[in-house]
């Protein structure tokens, strides 16, 4: 598996953990000082993993239906990747299915021999 592909991995199997309320998964994969930029929970910077293991603790953010990521592109500079698409989350409702998109850009280091997100940006799309 290359690299881009082995990041890209990586980042399906956080997602998967964060909407299954698993931590162990999520905290494999992080930097323990990531920072993280979250439109809809704060409007400043959040430092530190700790963070993030508390919200997955508390239940995760509820199993959609489906994940999507939409248009993902992976850009490999060395020893640092970028993840960038758009999530799309499906949810069962009433009578309907409803919708919700994220944009998100994830940056990787690769730290003694590790792929570790070391930052997570997330901004609301259209």
């Amino acid at each position: 598996m290359n690299d881009a592909d082995e990041v890209l991995t990586i980042t399906r199997q956080m997602l998967d953990a964060m909407y299954t309320a698993d931590p162990e998964v999520h905290r494999r994969h992080c930097a323990e000082d990531m920072s993280s930029f979250e439109w809809y929970i704060a409007p400043y910077r959040i430092d530190g993993l700790e963070f993030h293991l508390d919200l997955i603790r508390a239940g995760g953010n509820g199993a959609p239906t489906r994940l999507d990521l939409l248009t993902p592109r992976v850009q490999v500079y060395g020893d640092t990747a970028v993840v960038n698409y758009t999530l799309l989350k499906t949810m069962a409702g009433e009578g309907a299915a409803q919708f919700s998109r994220i944009n998100e850009t994830r940056v990787f280091a690769r730290l003694d021999g590790v792929w570790k997100m070391v930052h997570l940006h997330k901004s609301p799309a259209g």
